[in-house]
């Protein structure tokens, strides 16, 4: 049984997946998962439907990133970021891999996020299916990387598309705090990081504890700012959102004996082509 990630730190770690890895289908992809980075950055990962034993599920594969390539800038405090430290928290994979771990750990995951399953590496076999049936061969591996098999992460997969479906975005702000309260900051609030009034995407991730919360590199009010940060972003998300819906909205005029009423452009729409 593999080991819970990551090993070498102190702070939450997430187990491995207990099914059979081996037997994965890989339906569709979904995209990756930072969908609003520009074309010169390299995205954390890709995510995919796929079947596992008969049942659904999300299926999120992540790229490799150098030391470099994470490494915070430290403004003279370089000497105090350790590379073990810097690869198992700020990597893509590790961070997604804390956030879960403690999430699984207090039996939350589903709650305030979504269920995880646990982490999986992909065999050299599953790799070369992906190349054949979805041209992916770039996984942006340094050579230090060579020979290292890619790194997942499964979840149950959300069927619905929307940002919020039923639930309400007070609802929605509820649960962040309480997923603060925790000690896991998302630090990726946006509405393309929601599905269904779930969040699902942790690689940046701040998990407590965490070098974007250590006083020995960031002020007081530095890291007074990280920890604010997600309920600010929602508050704005959700002020995009009804400034969208309230420029939608529309007034159909009223057929005989009924009133006028606001409807979005999308009802509006299905409405005349009902003959409505």
């Amino acid at each position: 049984m593999s080991p819970p990630l990551p090993r070498s730190i102190t702070g939450p770690k997430l187990k491995a997946f207990e099914g059979d890895i081996e037997s994965v289908q890989f339906k569709k992809l979904l995209g990756p998962d930072d969908d609003e980075q520009s074309h010169s950055q390299i995205p954390h990962s890709r995510v995919f439907r796929v079947t596992i034993e008969g049942k659904t599920f999300a299926l999120k594969i992540f790229n490799f990133f150098s030391l470099e390539e994470i490494r915070p800038d430290a403004f003279g405090k370089e000497h105090l970021l350790k590379d073990n430290v810097v690869r198992h928290q700020l990597d893509p994979f590790y961070a997604e891999c804390r956030a879960f771990g403690l999430l699984v750990e207090k039996k939350r995951d589903d709650e305030l996020a979504v269920r995880c399953h646990g982490y999986v590496f992909l065999s050299e076999t599953l790799e070369r299916r992906l190349e054949r049936d979805f041209g992916i061969r770039d996984w942006n591996r340094k050579a230090e990387d060579e020979g290292s098999q890619l790194r997942a992460i499964v979840k149950d997969y959300i069927q619905w598309r929307s940002l919020r479906h039923r639930k309400t975005f007070e609802v929605m702000r509820k649960k962040l705090e309480e997923l603060n309260k925790l000690g896991i900051y998302n630090m990726d609030i946006r509405e393309a990081n929601y599905l269904g009034g779930r969040l699902f995407d942790f690689s940046i991730a701040i998990t407590f504890p965490h070098l974007s919360l250590w006083p020995k590199l960031w002020s007081v009010e530095q890291i007074l700012n990280e920890k604010e940060n997600d309920l600010a972003c929602f508050d704005s998300m959700v002020k995009r959102v009804r400034k969208k819906e309230e420029s939608e909205r529309v007034i159909l005029p009223p057929t005989e004996g009924q009133k006028s009423w606001p409807v979005t452009r999308s009802q509006k729409s299905k409405a005349l082509s009902a003959g409505i």
